[in-house]
């Protein structure tokens, strides 16, 4: 187990797995809801999103503008409007935006799974997910945010004279492959105000006050860890499989830092 860190710089972590279409689950939602207010859950918002569907086939099907579907996500919040599920009809993703430890975070989302499963009766899964973002910028004015981190995902940015000042952006991304699934590695380094990537947005969460302060020159680890076969739904194998992707996602995090970094977050 990694070491916990008290300043750690996590601002959203999101879980989610994927599972066979249930297109009736909407005549669950009662029950559904029911189940995880008494889990701590009580704030419930449904949502609509966009999707566009391309098609794929002879030249001449290509051509034509892609079709819009409207897909309805149900979210159910805490109080405090730090963690929630989002509930459709072929998965379920468990975000926080108040992030304590792995053991805490996976606990809930097996917690919300099981109450789902046991509604429903999910046959399948195909996919299975944890994603975390990360907020480094130096934690007083007189640090420099590349002693935060590895010169490898630096870019050109450090060695530019003022290059931060100036600059819109720096990215590097690298793709890991395992036997217990792919990492993909993202950072972003800016100089603006803390954001989002443009595929992820928190549904219905409230950021923590330390980092909605963050408003100059900072780094976005995105670490996209995720394991793509079907198999049989099986909530302990799905548990194994996640404590995998998170290890991989930890020592990706700790390839990205300093040791710096580490002691300033302790």
């Amino acid at each position: 187990m990694a070491e916990k860190l008290k300043n750690a710089p996590i601002y959203f972590a999101i879980a989610q797995v994927r599972h066979n279409a249930i297109l009736s689950v909407r005549d669950y939602l009662a029950a559904i809801q029911e189940g995880v207010r008494k889990a701590g859950y009580p704030d419930f918002a449904p949502t609509f999103t966009v999707a566009f569907n391309f098609p794929a086939g002879t030249s001449e099907e290509q051509v034509k503008p892609p079709t819009p579907q409207q897909v309805e996500r149900f979210v159910f919040s805490n109080l405090r409007k730090t963690r929630g599920f989002i509930l459709e009809p072929n998965a379920l993703s468990f975000q926080a935006t108040e992030y304590e430890s792995y053991e805490d975070f996976s606990a809930e989302f097996f917690r919300g799974l099981g109450i789902i499963h046991k509604i429903v009766g999910i046959n399948f899964s195909d996919r299975l997910g944890l994603r975390y973002l990360d907020a480094v910028s130096p934690m007083s004015n007189d640090e420099e945010l590349w002693s935060y981190l590895v010169p490898g995902v630096l870019g050109l940015v450090r060695h530019l004279p003022k290059a931060i000042d100036n600059v819109a952006h720096s990215f590097s991304e690298t793709l890991i492959t395992t036997s217990v699934g792919n990492v993909t590695a993202r950072v972003f380094i800016r100089n603006a105000a803390l954001g989002f990537p443009m595929d992820l947005q928190p549904l219905g969460l409230q950021i923590a006050d330390r980092f909605t302060r963050v408003n100059g020159p900072h780094a976005i680890l995105d670490t996209d860890a995720a394991w793509q076969t079907r198999e049989e739904f099986d909530i302990a194998l799905l548990r194994r499989r996640l404590g995998e992707l998170h290890e991989k996602s930890e020592s990706v995090f700790d390839a990205t830092v300093t040791e710096h970094a580490k002691a300033a977050w302790r």
